[in-house]
């Protein structure tokens, strides 16, 4: 009996290190911000780049004339950077300066990333964004946003911990109004998304050799 109940001592007593471990680990690594030196368009010191483009107006031309348009990574990052002047409210508004939001493109979804200085130390926040198409039986499509988690710094986190940082991209969403309209009308629009390393295509199905499921 002894045995036993050293044994589950034992076990109790391990599995709380092991829980201590995996808590001090995930704090660690939610305050080491996430490396975005791979992120085109971003400047390390701060400054802007001045888009070669007008976005806004690439946007509403193909939403309007349901052209084919196909943005770059870098390009999206310095619009972001130009139009946006952000500004950290709350209670922690004196420690906390807004730094950019950012975007990386990858193969199938797009990382939308926040960047902020806290009392003297980086701090990142990112969700990953991924966009599903259906063809339908009457050939119709439908898109949905699915958002699939993220990371606190350099911790992954799942789709759960949104909610807490949804503010966020709620105000970033606002900002940007005229691109997010534009980009509402291209997907209502049905027009296939397809995100690459480094750039996103938007195209009319009427002029996609492809009706099909684009590859994610």
């Amino acid at each position: 009996m002894a045995d036993r109940s050293k044994s589950f001592q034992s076990a109790v007593l391990l599995f709380a290190l092991i829980l201590l471990i995996f808590l001090f680990t995930a704090i660690t690594l939610s305050f080491l911000p996430q490396d975005l030196s791979d992120v085109d368009g971003r400047n390390a010191d701060g400054s802007s780049t001045p888009p070669t483009r007008n976005l806004e107006r690439v946007l509403e031309n193909a939403a309007s004339q349901g052209i084919k348009v196909t943005l770059t990574e870098e390009e999206i990052n310095q619009w972001l950077s130009n139009q946006i002047q952000g500004t950290q409210d709350g209670l922690l508004k004196n420690q906390v300066q807004y730094r950019g939001a950012w975007v990386r493109l990858k193969e199938g979804s797009v990382d939308l990333i926040f960047e902020r200085e806290a009392f003297n130390r980086t701090h990142t926040i990112a969700m990953n964004v991924q966009i599903e198409q259906l063809i339908e039986g009457n050939n119709q499509m439908s898109s949905n946003i699915n958002w699939a988690g993220g990371r606190l710094g350099q911790m992954p986190v799942m789709q759960g911990y949104l909610a807490l940082v949804m503010s966020s991209y709620e105000e970033l969403a606002e900002v940007m109004k005229p691109e997010v309209k534009s980009l509402r009308t291209l997907l209502e629009g049905k027009a296939l998304v397809k995100f690459e390393e480094g750039k996103v295509t938007f195209e009319p199905r009427s002029s996609s050799e492809d009706l099909g499921m684009p590859v994610f």
